[in-house]
């Protein structure tokens, strides 16, 4: 029997720090959508003759309300939490809760002083402090998430499991569609809106006029364009997905997140007893009929008849929603929307309200009319 070794045994390797793309990609993203909305109309700057930091010694704001907090907080999770997944190779664990937490603090406060500069904004030490503690918490968050999706591989899995290759445009797409529920549109998925001056003006060379609609015909309009945005975003994710991912759980998720965006918004502007204003009859006209046809095109449809189901419903969503005129009657208080309260949470996303119609319509034709791939390619990406 040979004896025993009194060699050491040689410790295991440590884990290996793994990087994440993804989130360095997703914080740059947000930090330009958030600091493009907290500085937004960016006209008319003004010097007050003080310091752009007093107002970190002034009194605690007089008139603010819980929903207003609330939306501080939530509006700097998303930034704490990219933080850390973006300083996981380098920096984990609470060193790194500390310097996001540390770097979010330093933008709130450079954020809220540049905003001294703003006739349009109001410079609130409560905000900042707010934005902190939201950063926090994401960054906590993160930290407990990050070994499993980083170092585990659960978002590579996950990514290589339910999504095909090359369809990074199509996920950033539907990854964006919520933030362009946030502009307040008189009909819910309404985007693409342009304004109906144009098109009268050309339907007028041809002695064409734009047609008046009465109460029932605005809520067959509210309901197809529902009905229409929701598949357009739907059938674009689905196009990214393979068989074999969950697709109604995503779909779900992405609908849920893009109505409860769109419930803050209204909250946060025309008072929480309002969160629901937009879910009119035709809104829920429309969320039926759109789910079902979401439903039947990730259950039945291939990915090329997915991308072209969302052109096809691309395509009639901006006809409508530059036809129909504004509704007198469910939506006369939209008349009274000062962005100026909202800028902060939806200044960001008002251009997106309008051009991603027609850039995710512009994605979807170009990926259309690129060579289709061998069957051998095809099969093994699905």
């Amino acid at each position: 029997m040979a004896p025993a070794s009194n060699a050491p045994v040689p410790a295991a390797p440590p884990a290996a720090r793994r990087d994440s793309p993804l989130a360095r990609t997703a914080l740059v993203v947000y930090l330009v959508l958030l600091v493009y909305g907290s500085l937004s109309p960016w006209v008319g700057w003004r010097s007050l003759g003080v310091s752009p930091f007093a107002f970190l010694g002034a009194p605690w704001p007089l008139y603010v309300t819980g929903f207003d907090l609330a939306l501080n907080v939530l509006a700097y999770v998303p930034l704490g939490f990219l933080l850390v997944l973006a300083l996981h190779r380098r920096v984990r664990g609470l060193p790194a809760v500390v310097l996001a937490t540390a770097a979010a603090a330093f933008l709130s406060v450079l954020v809220e002083a540049v905003q001294n500069y703003l006739p349009a904004r109001i410079a609130s030490n409560l905000d900042a402090l707010t934005n902190v503690i939201g950063a926090a918490l994401g960054a906590l968050a993160a930290t407990a998430l990050a070994p499993a999706l980083i170092d585990g591989r659960r978002l590579q899995q996950a990514r290589r499991r339910w999504f095909r290759p090359h369809a990074a445009a199509l996920l950033l797409l539907a990854a964006i569609w919520p933030l362009a529920q946030i502009h307040p549109g008189p009909m819910l998925f309404g985007n693409g809106e342009l304004g109906r001056g144009w098109l009268a003006a050309a339907l007028g060379v041809f002695d064409l006029a734009l047609p008046d609609f009465d109460a029932s015909q605005f809520a067959a309009a509210e309901a197809l364009v529902t009905a229409c945005g929701m598949l357009a975003a739907g059938a674009t994710l689905t196009a990214a997905m393979k068989q074999r991912a969950p697709r109604l759980r995503i779909l779900l998720l992405l609908l849920g997140v893009a109505l409860a965006t769109k419930a803050i918004t209204y909250g946060h502007q025309f008072g929480p007893e309002r969160m629901l204003a937009w879910l009119t009859p035709g809104a829920v006209a429309g969320l039926a009929v759109g789910w079902l046809a979401v439903t039947a095109a990730a259950t039945t449809v291939a990915a090329r008849s997915a991308k072209a189901l969302a052109a096809a419903a691309l395509a009639l969503l901006v006809v409508v929603v530059n036809v129909v005129p504004s509704n007198p009657y469910h939506a006369h208080w939209l008349a009274g929307w000062q962005p100026g309260r909202l800028r902060d949470v939806a200044a960001s996303s008002d251009w997106l309200a309008q051009a991603w119609p027609y850039a995710a319509l512009a994605v979807l034709l170009w990926s259309l009319a690129r060579r289709r791939p061998s069957p051998r390619r095809a099969a093994a990406a699905s």
